[in-house]
Parts: structure tokens; sequence; C-alpha cells
């Protein structure tokens, strides 16, 4: 098992399901929040884009997701009460996304929560190491993009 832990990937993995178990443990659960990482994420996007129209192929572009996938998901938002759509009076099939209000209190408590988080993460690191552990694990995810895109591209022939 002392092996796992020199591979990056299972570090990697292990600190993401801490990060869940911390998170899932210290938020206490409702029924208007975010039902899955991913609406979380969103209701994340819209929180932090509040001064500018945020659309549903802003949606699809941050999060890597399809069409199909962010149709439904925030269908699901709208329906538990965490969205609303505003069609623009220019163009009635450009739907502007906005977080309802209590969406908006809510996820104010959750960023309140991930600054403590972030806090705890980073103890101990300065903030030049705190910018460097953020470089590189861009670095990390391009690399894992790259090599999806590779193997989700067709050969010809």
């Amino acid at each position: 098992m002392e092996e796992n832990h020199k591979r990056l990937g299972f570090t990697l993995r292990v600190i993401q399901n801490k990060i869940k178990a911390i998170v899932c443990s210290s938020i206490p659960p409702s029924s208007k929040g975010p039902q899955s990482q991913l609406q979380g994420g969103i209701l994340g996007f819209l929180y932090h884009h509040q001064q500018q129209p945020v659309y549903q192929r802003d949606i699809e572009r941050e999060f890597r997701i399809s069409g199909a996938t962010a149709t439904n998901t925030l269908q699901v938002m709208e329906r538990n009460g965490l969205i609303v759509r505003k069609a623009l009076d220019k163009d009635a099939r450009l739907k502007r996304i906005l977080m309802t209000e209590e969406a908006m209190q809510g996820h104010r408590r959750i960023e309140e929560q991930m600054d403590r988080m972030e806090q705890r993460i980073t103890r101990g690191l300065s903030a030049e190491e705190t910018a460097e552990l953020h470089r590189m694990l861009d670095i990390v995810l391009d690399n894992l993009e790259q090599w999806q895109q590779e193997t989700e591209e067709k050969p010809d022939g």
C-alpha cells in the first residue's frame, strides 16, 4: 500500500475523497441546495459572475460538458428552485441564467465554508508555494485533458 502513496493519481483521489467527506459532514443538507457536484459548481460559477450575463453555452464551456448534460442539469436546477432562466427581449431563444435569492443565500454559506477549507488546505504553505501548487495542478489538469482528447479521437481508416 505504501507504493500506492507514491502515485500522484492515488494521492489526488485520496485528497478529493477527504475534501468530499469534510464538505458532506460540515455543510447541512438542504432541500434547496445543489444535488450534485456539478450543480454546486454551476451555482458557484453563477455566484462569481453575477455582474455579467451567463448563458448555457458559458456553462458548457466552463465545465466542459455537452449541451445535453447542461440542458438536463439546468432543467433540474430550475425545477428545484435554484435558478431561473430569463429570455432576452432581442432573442427569446437566448436565456440568461440567474440564481434564485434562496440559492444565493445558501451559496454564501458554502463560500464561507470553502474559504475555511482553502485556509486549512494551504496551512503551512507560503503564498508563493500556494501559487506554485496551483500552477503545477493546472499543468496536470491540462495534461489529462490532452490525453483524454487523444484517446477520444478516432483514428482514420
